[in-house]
């Protein structure tokens, strides 16, 4: 019989002293860390980790995982880039290519999860070895689609390389850069997200089946579970996530690296099971992630703020996820 839990929003309690404590110790030893600018930056650093590992939440619950979203944002990065800067797009609606060029990297995260989720689902292959096919081939493509090379955000009409102001600087960089008041857009999007994530996986059926799934997959099935569909759906949504996180990464960068988010799939696991989800499935909550990339974030800042090198921050990531996974664990073994 396992023992009772007590959180908020899903969140365990030892998730939040951490994050309390960490706040707590880099605003006494590290001047100007509680500054609202600081606040600032963070919120705009942990956005895009936050919105990519809501996702990996829904597929580490079902007790799958998904090592391709970081290829995704290197994908994702070049066809947004690509359909951004088509001079067709261009020629018939103008700064509307920003909407078209959002909605084909949407798209394609999206396919990229979907088809994750059917080689899981439908040919029973394992997800560990499906998404990290997955993401040597979606990084090839990127790859081989543009030469290796950046594809940056600049206007057909124009000589090549020279950038378009109005899209570049005031369009499309908002997504990223821009502001509404005092609280950054990317920091919004990321709310959103988690909002959203939040009442999708406790306020519906959906949720509730995921939950099912993740906790025993066999006793869903048998009560009535489409084990395959929900299996199908949180790769998707992860995809989907995934392809949203490399817009605003785009967005941030001004051009599509084939390159990028090397490295993305690893903070948003540690995210994930920081923010207390287990890595054996059927317990977690996307509040808790919200709060591992918070506790991951102010690490990462409150490092760089003291001029440690990012070579001491892999390491203590590294770290964090290995005491994470060794403590859910020691919980599991003894709550069963």
């Amino acid at each position: 019989m396992k023992h009772k839990r007590y959180s908020l929003f899903g969140v365990n309690p030892g998730v939040l002293a951490g994050f309390l404590v960490l706040v707590l110790i880099f605003a006494a030893k590290t001047p100007h860390f509680l500054e609202f600018s600081t606040m600032q930056s963070l919120a705009q650093q942990v956005a895009i980790n936050t919105i990519i590992a809501v996702g990996m939440t829904f597929v580490i619950i079902t007790a799958g995982i998904d090592l391709s979203v970081g290829s995704v944002q290197g994908f994702v990065g070049v066809i947004t880039a690509l359909a951004l800067m088509n001079p067709v797009v261009v020629a018939r609606i103008g700064n509307g290519s920003i909407f078209v060029a959002c909605a084909v990297g949407l798209f394609g995260g999206t396919i990229i999860g979907f088809l994750n989720g059917a080689a899981v689902a439908w040919l029973r292959m394992q997800p560990f070895i499906v998404t990290l096919a997955m993401m040597w081939i979606v990084r090839g493509i990127a790859e081989v689609i543009t030469d290796g090379s950046p594809v940056g955000v600049v206007d057909p009409s124009l000589p090549y390389g020279v950038m378009r102001n109005d899209i570049l600087q005031h369009k499309f960089t908002w997504i990223a850069m821009g502001y509404v008041g005092p609280i950054p857009i990317a920091a919004l999007i990321a709310l959103i997200v988690v909002v959203l994530g939040h009442i999708l996986l406790t306020r519906t059926v959906f949720g509730r089946h995921v939950y099912a799934l993740g906790g025993n997959a066999e006793a869903a099935r048998l009560s009535g579970v489409d084990v395959t569909k929900i299996r199908i759906s949180v790769y998707t949504i992860c995809g989907a996530l995934a392809g949203l996180g490399a817009i605003v990464l785009t967005s941030r960068l001004n051009s599509g690296l084939p390159v990028g988010g090397q490295g993305y799939e690893l903070y948003a696991i540690a995210a994930v099971v920081v923010g207390g989800t287990s890595l054996f499935g059927g317990s977690g909550s996307v509040a808790g992630t919200a709060i591992g990339a918070l506790i991951i974030g102010v690490i990462n800042l409150g490092l760089d703020l003291h001029g440690i090198s990012s070579f001491w921050q892999l390491m203590i990531t590294g770290t964090i996820i290995f005491m994470a996974v060794l403590l859910d664990e020691i919980v599991r073994r003894r709550q069963g």
